[in-house]
């Protein structure tokens, strides 16, 4: 049985159910609610657990001194990410979008311009997340009467590559810094203009985001190419160095040793880049 331990504001609620905190988000759940009371799980959005570790707990303190409009806008926001981005956003971004927009908000007030020098990277490589944060930027500009700077898109997007990817924000920058560089790696190494626009340079793209992620979080792929790579190796040794140079950065810079899977899949993506070159 699910009961109320205490309305967090008119959107949120705390309750106990089975001896376990937890919070439920639903636009109008928490007006009139009442302790100790059973709540109608037909309003319940978005079902938040558990809240036994500190990271936890610290969400459940921002309820006490962030205003719930910014939880509302916080869930809009996250409603039309994944509408753009797909489903696998998770739900601590209600929170740490909301203490970002708080933050944001209090800034564009007191007259404070903070920039972000990622913001052409992450325009290139995360369009999806960066129109996001356009959206967004308006959406709060709208509600709380300031004018975020366009950099604040940025810093939303950065939010939505953390929701999605299970890393934080240190290692997010890393990743948009990673996927830039060995985009930069495989432009000069092919010493001719790449069409940015096609199919395979997006997919190229999309490839390294993932790349970039396993290589942060050490979670290499490791599966049986060998004969693959061997072929690769007799039929596109153009591409296999170009992919070897890429090993050697990640080698010299974070100490990993990438396996012959991942250059593979590297190859492969590089060699339909040469074939597709203007």
């Amino acid at each position: 049985m699910i009961t109320i331990k205490k309305s967090l504001n008119n959107s949120m609620l705390l309750v106990d159910n089975d001896q376990r905190e937890m919070i439920l988000f639903g636009k109008g759940i928490g007006f009139g609610a009442k302790p100790g009371t059973s709540i109608d799980l037909a309003q319940v959005e978005k079902v938040f657990l558990p809240l036994s570790d500190l990271k936890s707990r610290h969400f459940l303190s921002l309820t006490d001194t962030i205003p719930a409009a910014f939880f509302d806008v916080s869930h809009d926001i996250l409603t039309l990410a994944r509408s753009v981005c797909g489903d696998k956003l998770n739900s601590v971004l209600l929170f740490t979008l909301a203490e970002h927009l708080h933050f944001a908000v209090e800034r564009s007030r007191s007259g404070q311009l903070i920039l972000n020098k990622l913001s052409w990277e992450v325009k290139r490589y995360y369009p999806q997340e960066h129109s996001v944060g356009m959206q967004a930027r308006l959406k709060v500009n709208a509600l709380f009467a300031v004018e975020l700077p366009e950099d604040e898109a940025v810093n939303i997007a950065f939010h939505l590559i953390n929701a999605s990817s299970q890393t934080d924000d240190s290692t997010a920058h890393q990743q948009v810094e990673l996927v830039n560089r060995i985009a930069e790696i495989v432009r000069y190494k092919l010493s001719k203009a790449i069409d940015t626009q096609s199919v395979n340079y997006m997919r190229f793209i999309t490839h390294l985001r993932y790349f970039a992620e396993r290589v942060l979080t050490g979670k290499i792929v490791v599966s049986e190419t060998e004969d693959f790579y061997q072929e690769l190796m007799r039929h596109r040794p153009d591409a296999m160095t170009v992919a070897w140079v890429i090993r050697d950065y990640v080698q010299e810079k974070y100490q990993l040793t990438l396996p012959k899977d991942e250059l593979t899949w590297l190859s492969i993506h590089i060699s339909r880049l040469m074939d597709g070159q203007a």
